[in-house]
């Protein structure tokens, strides 16, 4: 088992390290002209600083402009709320701890360079962290192992390499995951509610902490002896329902946190006492101040009570929400336009591996899915269904409300499952991979014979030319890559690719 979480190390820290080199050498390249957040930043210090500035200049694009932004200013412009607070707050705290032992480079360069190193870590221990949890969830051996190999090298792995915060996030939700599994619910409540606290989708992750409790609570309701004992099942229902609102209550606890930290920000009026000053961001510079005027923004140092946001009358329940509308656009089918058919080209595949791993699983599992897990001819199909619900519920989400191109990361940072479905692809498993175990017949009958337990087994399996030509175990794998090149070189150098 050692030398299996060792490989999978390995396997990880060899697929972002090509990543990075190969963003690395795409910085160097012309950045594009785009209509995106570009603050003004102070001059390099020296002349590593700015060879290391130029280098590390692909990971800090789009939304990274942003979290770098709040880890150095905090929330200085209110567009910048729209961005939840966790990435930054580990950024800023690792980069000043760290800064202390740098000597030729600006604060600004070292924190870049400490969010490439912080997400290389997240990625690796990710890969271990889905291995274990595919165990955990009764995924054969292979299909572990594999899921965890296409962790590293999905499609929207530039994200997960580049100052987002999709590495930290995907690390507190299967880490949290994988303590439910193990029935460690205080831990997994915990790391739940840190996701929410990294990314406002973190909220739909309270489903997983809820079902293993509403699985209790149904049972104990439908026992057919619950009748000659009434008192008794009344109070376990009882505590099985304070459980659950209690798990809802405190996940969403950083959310709510979090609004009336943006309403202490932009909309309280009232003199702040001196006792808080340490939630305030630094008052801005000149040239900050400038560029939040020409940006039409306020800052907290500028409102007052005739320039208040709008949002500040609905805080803590929508002010995400309103925000998101404002300086994006964000809203069911407001991305419905003809210009934006590219964008839902680019989501399509993803799209169409959520409704093949649905169907595989309604096909497979159907009275499980329409019961709500009740009902079971497999324990593994019970520990799945509320990835299959979870999958579901942000794919339709997504194409409806978000920006459609971020459908690709949002997924594949959110969703195991479909690492899973991926894996038994490339396994030939899909027969098994939602109900019982192979039988010794049908692992006999397997195109893929060999359990990748070694590094050389590892890079076999994902390598496109191990598989017959345009077989859709190859179409995967290049749908995979492709994305990861083609993502790097837009992305490093400031095309549309979000």
């Amino acid at each position: 088992m050692d030398t299996v979480y060792g490989n999978v190390a390995f396997f990880a820290v060899a697929a972002k390290v090509c990543i990075i080199v190969l963003t690395v050498v795409l910085s160097f390249l012309p950045n594009h002209t785009a209509d995106a957040f570009d603050p003004p930043e102070e001059a390099c210090v020296t002349v590593y600083d700015c060879l290391l500035r130029s280098a590390l200049d692909g990971f800090r694009k789009w939304d990274a402009v942003y979290f770098h932004f709040i880890s150095i200013n905090g929330y200085l412009y209110e567009n910048t709320l729209a961005f939840f607070p966790l990435f930054s707050i580990v950024l800023r705290t690792f980069s000043s701890f760290t800064y202390v032992f740098c000597f030729s480079s600006s604060f600004r360069t070292h924190t870049i360079l400490c969010g490439v190193c912080l997400n290389f870590l997240f990625n690796v221990l990710c890969a271990i962290q889905i291995y274990r949890l595919s165990k955990l969830s009764l995924m054969s051996d292979s299909v572990s192992i594999v899921s965890a190999l296409l962790f590293t090298i999905n499609p929207a792995s530039v994200f997960f390499s580049t100052l987002y915060s999709e590495s930290l996030y995907t690390l507190l939700l299967i880490s949290a995951l994988v303590y439910i599994n193990e029935r460690r619910y205080l831990s997994g409540c915990i790391l739940l509610s840190l996701t929410v606290f990294c990314r406002s989708n973190g909220l739909v992750n309270i489903g997983f902490a809820c079902f293993p409790h509403f699985i209790l609570l149904a049972n104990r309701f439908l026992d057919p002896s619950s009748i000659k004992q009434k008192f008794r099942v009344i109070l376990s229902m009882a505590y099985r329902v304070i459980i659950i609102l209690s798990i809802v209550i405190g996940v969403a606890i950083p959310y709510v946190a979090y609004q009336y930290y943006a309403y202490f920000l932009y909309c309280s009026v009232a003199p702040r006492p001196a006792s808080l000053s340490f939630l305030m961001p630094h008052m801005p510079s000149p040239d900050l101040e400038e560029f939040a005027r020409k940006l039409g923004v306020p800052t907290p140092y500028s409102v007052n009570s005739t320039t208040r946001p709008e949002w500040c009358e609905v805080v803590p329940w929508s002010s995400y929400t309103r925000l998101q509308k404002k300086f994006w656009n964000v809203g069911p089918f407001n991305y419905y336009e003809w210009k934006q058919i590219p964008n839902f080209l680019l989501a399509l595949p993803v799209i169409v591996l959520v409704i093949r791993t649905v169907h595989l699983y309604g096909r497979m599992a159907f009275k499980t899915m329409v019961s709500l897990g009740l009902i079971e001819a497999h324990r593994r199909q019970r520990l799945v269904l509320p990835h299959i619900y979870h999958v579901m519920f942000l794919c339709a989400y997504g194409i409806v409300n978000v920006h459609i191109q971020v459908l690709t990361r949002m997924l594949f940072s959110s969703c195991p499952v479909l690492y899973w479905y991926c894996a038994s692809l490339l396994l030939d498993e899909q027969g098994v991979i939602f109900g019982r175990s192979p039988s010794a017949k049908a692992k006999a009958s397997s195109k893929i014979a060999v359990k990748p337990r070694h590094l050389i087994d590892m890079f076999r399996i994902v390598n496109p030319l191990s598989y017959p030509l345009w077989s859709r175990q190859q179409l995967l794998l290049l749908y995979f890559y492709a994305y990861i090149v083609v993502g790097c070189f837009m992305h490093a150098n400031f095309l549309p690719w979000t």
